[in-house]
């Protein structure tokens, strides 16, 4: 298959809007979601019917499409950055799966959060009353900066692909490879400083800033679990 059609498709989708989502656009189409994100992702390759669909869609030829560099048809589209493109798997009816970093794979992830061949080796499994409009993860959670939420808790997150739409104190799993994996409340400072402000659930720790450059995923809080009932302790 072609060396460009994965990355035509997310310069395409980006040059409709910032903000065209694969949701949205999967949506216009009238194909799944984790099928357009598998094309994106280079995961799979085209069905040809889709094929021919992307191309009429996009209004180019199925030949540009597969062979041609479309960013460099435009002069300073080669510098744009480029879009944040999540690693995910999917199960045998090309439904997203549900991956849990388990502790020991915790410490690895902020390396390897984009590597699919990482991502692929994580335990998956699929929670039915979540929408599926939606993407989750699954992470331990640990250290006294999270309480009150039980250290071992295992926490239910939404990735999170528009950063400077996280409203403030929104409880999320904000992934850097100087912090690792922490669950704060977010002070969004992104537009006007470019920076997160990243308080504890626990107020006896101080919020502290981080650049919105070294932030590699935030995924929001959705749910937890823990083995053991919640007291009033």
């Amino acid at each position: 298959m072609s060396t460009f059609f994965s990355q035509n498709l997310r310069f395409l989708r980006s040059k409709m809007s910032e903000k065209t989502s694969q949701e949205k656009l999967a949506e216009l189409l009238n194909i799944k979601k984790p099928t357009l994100g598998s094309y994106e992702s280079g995961r799979a390759e085209p069905k040809y019917s889709d094929l021919i669909l992307l191309a009429q869609f996009f209004n180019v030829e199925v030949d540009e499409l597969l062979k041609e560099d479309l960013a460099q048809r435009i002069p300073g589209l080669a510098n744009k950055p480029k879009l944040r493109i999540l690693a995910t798997t999917v199960d045998s009816n090309n439904e997203e799966n549900i991956e849990m970093v388990p502790i020991k794979a915790l410490a690895g992830y902020t390396a390897s959060y984009d590597d699919l061949e990482f991502i692929q080796e994580l335990p998956t499994f699929q929670v039915p009353f979540l929408p599926r409009d939606k993407k989750y993860r699954v992470f331990p959670i640990k250290g006294e900066s999270m309480l009150p939420l039980k250290p071992n808790s295992l926490v239910f997150a939404e990735y999170v692909e528009d950063w400077k739409s996280i409203k403030d104190d929104t409880i999320c799993i904000v992934v850097t490879r100087e912090e690792g994996v922490v669950l704060k409340k977010i002070i969004n400072h992104l537009e006007a400083k470019s920076i997160l402000i990243l308080k504890s659930t626990n107020p006896i720790y101080d919020p502290y800033p981080i650049l919105g450059a070294e932030i590699q995923e935030i995924w929001k809080f959705a749910g937890y679990f823990h083995s053991d009932f919640p007291t009033n302790e």
